[in-house]
């Protein structure tokens, strides 16, 4: 039987020896939301992570961030590209309802 831990966020930082980011207000919201239509970290673009964690034998985050960006060498740029040209798209439909809806 699997049993579930689940560890605060702040102490998965913590642990990680992570910095903390600082985004302007409304940008994490932007970026995930552009995600989400980008599909951006599905599993055709980034891999299958359930299955990609039973297939890694390491230890540490590092190791996996090597072994990650080793096999799969193009996942991150992808994934990083798709998020930018929805970001884009938001741009421009936000000027066009800005132009239409506010100048009008």
């Amino acid at each position: 039987m699997k049993t579930h831990i689940k560890i605060p966020f702040d102490e998965v930082k913590k642990l990680l020896g992570t910095e903390k980011f600082e985004f302007p207000k409304y940008s994490t919201q932007i970026i995930n939301l552009a995600n989400q239509n980008a599909q951006g970290t599905k599993p055709k673009v980034v891999g299958q992570m359930s299955e990609l964690i039973q297939e890694f034998s390491g230890q540490s985050i590092k190791e996996w961030e090597e072994w990650y960006i080793k096999s799969h060498p193009d996942a991150l740029e992808k994934a990083a590209n798709k998020v930018k040209e929805m970001i884009e798209k938001f741009k421009s439909v936000i000027k066009l309802i800005d132009d239409e809806m506010i100048n009008n």
